[in-house]
């Protein structure tokens, strides 16, 4: 599976990366911004994504959620929170709390790979 996973603070998104490729996935992408994430996903086919709820102060993934969201991609948000703030700019998305243990990430990735194999 080729991911895209959205992370802004540059040692989280080593560690899902290492834990990505523990898991046998060594096709990752890495974005830290909204911008770099909407210029991977219009340059490289993914298959589903892992997206930092807040990507800073005042930053959300939402934009990168909705362009998935258009283009049938599954994806999970990730969070230091329990449940992310309801808002109608953000699409509704399963959601792993930081830290991800590596049998949720797997059993995230398993999911999502059910949804792409289905679509």
């Amino acid at each position: 599976m080729k991911i895209l996973v959205v992370e802004d603070e540059p040692l989280l998104a080593m560690l899902l990366e290492e834990s990505l490729a523990d898991l046998g996935h060594e096709s990752v992408t890495s974005a830290a911004t909204v911008d770099q994430a909407l210029a991977v996903l219009d340059s490289n086919p993914i298959d589903c994504a892992l997206l930092d709820f807040s990507l800073g102060r005042d930053t959300t993934s939402a934009p990168v959620a909705r362009r998935l969201q258009e283009q049938g991609t599954p994806f999970y948000y990730l969070s230091g929170h329990a449940s992310l703030e309801d808002t109608d700019e953000t699409p509704d998305a399963p959601l792993l709390v930081k830290p991800v243990s590596l049998d949720a990430l797997k059993n995230a990735l398993s999911a999502m790979g059910r949804t792409t194999r289905a679509a």
